[in-house]
């Protein structure tokens, strides 16, 4: 078997003029040696060693491979840079597939694999083979009491038994069982049809019972007598159970089929009814559609629901000016949001009663507003960093949709890690001629010149369709709008936002461009100069 997973070939040795820390592109083999693609594939990992000619103290050995065009991609274990990878300068360099410190430590570092054991595989062939369900009873707990399990298809656990739940185990049948639990005859009867004969029933709570039969009345715990009636259709109160006192009766049950009801009447033309009905509950003295609650508490209440009428559905909470008005957010009892009214005194134009969003400690004590929003000016005010859910998905604003202005301590960071970008070389000539012709202008905008008049301030920059047609002209059309220095938007528009489209431009992409430009101008400025302090040719 292989010593190390690392691909060795001899004579492997190329000049090299790339330059950077980077994956490198060989320029040739040297005169007797091979070229690398012609030694090993894309993929395959080798030993390399280079060593700058042209800067003799740059130097590298490591682990590389061949990517899809051909350089190398290097993982350095020794280097001039302290094991990092060299920034190699521009200049010759020598490239090659040896044996260095790094690969002899790998075999050095190399185990042996079970096949090469002698004799080990006819020793382990008489024993049982290995299964994932031994390993998991061998790894449970073993002990007095503890009775192992399966919890999956391979794994187990233990629960504790004791001495009667083993007994109860290995009783003979269910007769037996019962007998051991202490259960008597009830337990054998019919769910639809148990006798009860004498005795107390409390704590109970049955369910599905379709009729309860009471021969003679029923007593409860404390004064009074508690008797279940038949049928009372004649007084349109049907299956309804009555609760006896020494002040009167109290009727609870089916009204009329389809609502409930508590009086104090067996008949529905007489008294006060609390009735409850799909459309709603109706009492003496309160509304259906305006129920309230004032003072007090409302406790034990799972889910609180507000259903849409004719009307808009609301919850409304009042307090006077310059208190809170809120709703608060909970763990247990202590706060962990609350989303509120502000307590700032109102004191006109709109001031005052801000709406907060405040978060709390673990032990409830505040923390402050993570959120206000200004009534007077409509200000959203965040006290913690404003971030998108998703990395790199998300825009500041849209198209037709602008910030009009952005104030910052700083500048934009914008990522321009070699890691997140690909086919990075120089600025072709012919796009700098483009840009050559491009004119930079002062102008005012129509909005503000529309509000301002003559007061309106001039600006200086670039015309995006100028920068447009100056690179199509140049480079062909449409040879503008693959630049990302160039922006093109449209938007359909909705009820808030009329359809339209707008140019834009990526400054920060010009200004580099123009930067380039003015680099290349200078050089030739410089190479004419010195063409003509030396008496030579500058063309």
């Amino acid at each position: 078997m292989a010593i190390t997973d690392w691909a060795m070939a001899d004579l492997v040795r190329e000049v090299c003029h790339d330059v950077g820390a980077g994956p490198l592109l060989p320029g040739g083999a040297m005169a007797g040696f091979r070229a690398f693609a012609d030694a090993v594939g894309a993929g395959d990992r080798f030993p390399y060693v280079i060593v700058g000619v042209a800067h003799p103290d740059q130097w590298e050995a490591g682990s590389g491979e061949l990517d899809g065009t051909g350089r190398i991609v290097r993982t350095p274990a020794a280097s001039s840079a302290g094991g990092a990878a060299v920034d190699f300068l521009a200049g010759e360099k020598r490239i090659g597939i040896a044996i260095h410190a790094g690969w002899a430590q790998a075999v050095e570092e190399h185990g042996h694999g079970i096949g090469g054991v002698e004799g080990l595989a006819g020793a382990l062939a008489a024993l049982q083979p290995r299964d994932g369900r031994l390993d998991a009873l061998a790894g449970v707990a073993a002990g007095a009491d503890l009775l192992p399990y399966w919890t999956g298809a391979a794994s187990a656990d233990v629960t504790p038994i004791s001495a009667f739940g083993r007994g109860l185990i290995g009783q003979a049948d269910a007769a037996a069982a019962r007998g051991a639990i202490g259960l008597g005859s009830i337990a054998t009867q019919a769910a639809a049809s148990v006798a009860i004969s004498g005795g107390t029933i409390s704590g109970v709570t049955v369910s599905g019972l379709v009729s309860l039969t009471s021969i003679g009345p029923v007593t409860r715990q404390g004064s009074g007598v508690v008797s279940f009636i038949a049928d009372r259709v004649s007084s349109n109160l049907n299956s309804a159970m009555e609760f006896k006192t020494t002040a009167g009766s109290i009727f609870i049950g089916n009204k009329d089929g389809a609502s409930f009801g508590i009086g104090a009447s067996s008949n529905l033309s007489s008294g006060n009814w609390l009735t409850v009905a799909s459309t709603g509950i109706s009492a003496p003295g309160v509304a259906t559609a305006n129920a309230q609650v004032t003072g007090g508490s409302v406790t034990g209440l799972a889910t609180l629901g507000v259903t849409q009428g004719a009307a808009a559905a609301s919850v409304t909470i009042d307090s006077n000016a310059g208190q809170f008005a809120g709703l608060s957010l909970r763990t247990g009892t202590a706060l962990r949001w609350t989303v509120r009214k502000g307590n700032g005194a109102e004191s006109g134009s709109a001031a005052g009663s801000d709406f907060v969003l405040h978060r709390h400690d673990d032990s409830g004590a505040a923390l402050g507003a993570a959120l206000t929003i200004v009534r007077a000016s409509g200000s959203s005010l965040f006290d913690g960093v404003v971030a998108p859910l998703t990395d790199n998905a998300r825009t500041l604003g849209l198209a037709g949709q602008r910030w009009s202005v952005v104030y910052a301590a700083t500048g934009t960071i914008n990522t321009s890690d070699a890691a997140a970008k690909r086919d990075v070389g120089g600025i072709d000539d012919a796009l700098l001629d483009a840009w050559g012709d491009v004119g930079w202008r002062r102008y005012r905008f129509v909005d503000a010149y529309a509000a301002k008049g003559e007061a309106a301030r001039w600006h200086v920059g670039l015309v995006a369709q100028e920068v447009r047609d100056a690179i199509d002209a140049r480079l062909g059309d449409g040879a503008a709008v693959r630049l990302g220095l160039l922006c093109h938007d449209s938007w359909a528009g909705d009820d808030s936002v009329p359809p339209g489209e707008r140019w834009g431009l990526r400054y920060e992409e010009c200004l580099a461009l123009e930067a380039a430009w003015q680099r290349r101008r200078i050089a030739r400025i410089e190479a004419a100069i010195m063409a003509l302090a030396g008496g030579g040719d500058a063309g």
